[in-house]
This record gives C-alpha cells, structure tokens and sequence, in this order.
C-alpha cells in the first residue's frame, strides 16, 4: 500500500492531532464529557477519602490541633497526585505495597505495628524501583505533579483550620471531605503546568529516571501498605496506640467520609468540564 503524500486526497485530509480542548464540542458530546469526568474525579474522591480521614485521625491523635487539617490534607492531596501521575507505575507500586502489607500482617500478626508495615513496603518497593527497568513508565513530571497536589491539598486544610474554631459546631465528615476534594482536585488542575514549570526549574526532572520511579513507588506502597494496615487493625487486637485508635476511629468514619469524597469529586471534576480545564494526562 503506498504511503500518502502531499499530491494525494489521503494526505488532505488527515488532521493533526488537537487537545482535547482546543476543538469544539458539541452539545452532546460536551455533556457526555462532563459526566465522564465526574465519574474520574469521584473514584478519585473515593481514594481520597480513606486515606484523609486515616491521616486526620492520626495527626489528631499526635496533638496536631488545627495544623491537622493541614498536614492530613496536604498528604492526602500529594498522595492522590502521584497515584493520578504515575499511571502504570501505579499500578505496580500499589499492589506490592497491598501484597506486602497482607504478607507482614500474617507473618507478624499482633506485632505488626503501622510503621513497620509502611516501611517494609516502601523498601520493597524502592528496590524494585531500583532494579527494573521501566522503559516506557517514567513519569518525570511526577515531582511537579506532587508539588501541586501537596500545596492545593494544604490550602484546602488551611481554609478548614481557620473556619473551623469560628464555626459553632464541629463540621461533619461528610462536608470536609465533599469540600475538600472538589476544591483540591480544582486548584490541583489549574495550577499544575505551573508547578511542573517550578519543578524543571528545580532541575527535578533532570535526575535519572529509575530514580524518580524509586521514590514514586516507595511513596505509593507505603500509602497502599498503610491502608491495608488501617483496615485490618481493629481486628487484630494490636495494642491500644495512637494508630490503633485512629483506625478505630478510622471505621466509624469511613462511610460519611466515602459518601463525601464521592460527591466532592463528582462536583469538581462536572466543574473542571463546565470551565474546560485540561486534562491532566494530556501533561
């Protein structure tokens, strides 16, 4: 078959490649958008969710105060950035740090303690990292994506930690958690070309690649091996930590929290099409 060239009606018609928000849409085609990426944007809530509320329990319980809001939201917005980054390297990171998490869980069973759970699969992980190559999943704007994801999750907090002492009664779960993944998720999209401008700057893409995929796979399943260690410690009997009773806590929590994040993502992700934000992935 011979190849188009400029004399042929092949080539006149081909079309370079358009972002996804430079070409018009149409009506239906725009509304089918704006339900898919709300649908995107409530899993990540659903993630986010969890992983807030675990964290909030646990800064809470190391006398925190108000910096609580802050820290947990920050982490958690970090956390989901790289998860939402990374893609395949996702993948692969958090199901090391599930399958180590359940292996330390077994094999230690009431001796397991939180720290020692992260840290065994952060270190499995990193070392496969390490070790195997990844040609074709490196993602080097992943330091500029956590950046953004750190900073926008940290003045969701922020905004909580102010309004919360003004407000005469404590804020439910459900409404921190539908507020703050629809304002992180909004900020996060907005200003992450610009922090991944900060980070080529920083010369933080410029380190080698199996590197940043170290880092980004020890971050993610510590976080994987963390959740699976949250989940099942109410039923271990582990001794009565400040870990412990934030998982406790944790699961008293967890359906408002959902119900919250789930809401939270739907609305920002239906707004980040209403407003045709990019798509991250198109980064």
């Amino acid at each position: 078959m011979s190849t188009p060239s400029e004399t042929t009606s092949d080539f006149a018609n081909a079309r370079p490649y358009e972002r996804l928000g430079a070409a018009p849409i149409r009506t239906g085609s725009f509304a089918r958008l704006a339900f898919l990426r709300a649908i995107v944007w409530s899993l990540i809530g659903l993630i986010y969710a969890p992983l807030f509320t675990g964290l909030l329990e646990l800064m809470t319980g190391l006398g925190m105060g108000p910096y609580a809001y802050m820290l947990a939201a920050g982490l958690a917005g970090g956390a989901g950035a790289v998860l939402y980054g990374a893609r395949e390297l996702a993948l692969i990171s958090t199901g090391i740090g599930a399958a180590a998490g359940v292996a330390v869980l077994i094999l230690l069973s009431d001796q397991a303690g939180l720290a020692n759970v992260v840290l065994v699969a952060s270190v499995l992980a990193a070392a496969v990292g390490l070790t195997v190559s990844f040609p074709r999943r490196c993602s080097r704007h992943v330091p500029g994506k956590l950046m953004a994801g750190l900073m926008s999750g940290i003045f969701g907090g922020a905004v909580l930690a102010i309004v919360g002492p003004l407000h005469p009664a404590p804020f439910s779960t459900f409404a921190v958690l539908a507020f703050l993944v629809s304002v992180n998720g909004i900020l996060y999209v907005g200003s992450v070309e610009w922090w991944i401008a900060v980070s080529r700057r920083m010369k933080l893409e410029s380190r080698p690649c199996y590197i940043i995929e170290s880092v980004i796979m020890a971050i993610l399943a510590g976080i994987a091996a963390g959740s699976v260690w949250m989940v099942a410690a109410p039923l271990l009997g582990t001794d009565a930590g400040v870990s412990q009773l934030a998982s406790i806590t944790m699961h008293y929590e967890i359906q408002n929290a959902v119900l919250g994040g789930l809401l939270g993502g739907a609305l920002g992700g239906f707004l980040l099409e209403i407003f045709r934000f990019s798509w991250v992935h198109e980064l």
